[in-house]
């Protein structure tokens, strides 16, 4: 018969929980901007010399799909990483309490450790 789980093993299996939920949302985002950089570079980043116009397409003296495909989705990537970490992760209560006084924490005496 296995133990009832504890306060302790209830509260590591919700900070496991939402620690998995945060690394899917993180993986689906990298992923997504991979592919949308990566699409946006492949497609206008290279031309064939028949196709390439005489002057190349500048927004703030940067060819276009270094805007688009980089710049951009950039910005967009830092904003998301700032809302996610401001209204995402949720601050967890650590699974052990923390020690309420350094005393607790100091070294054992060598008394202590011939016991």
């Amino acid at each position: 018969m296995t133990p009832p789980p504890s306060d302790r093993d209830a509260r590591q299996a919700r900070h496991f929980a939402q620690c998995v939920r945060e690394a899917k949302f993180c993986a689906a985002v990298w992923i997504a901007a991979w592919v949308v950089c990566a699409t946006i570079a492949l497609k206008f980043g290279y031309l064939p010399p028949e196709q390439r116009p005489d002057e190349p397409w500048l927004i703030l003296g940067m060819p276009g799909w270094v805007f688009f495909g980089v710049i951009i989705p950039w910005l967009i990537l830092i904003g998301l990483t700032v809302w996610f970490a401001a209204a995402y992760i949720k601050d967890d209560e650590p699974c052990d309490p923390f020690p309420e006084s350094k005393a607790d924490t100091a070294a054992p005496t060598k008394e202590a450790a011939h016991d």
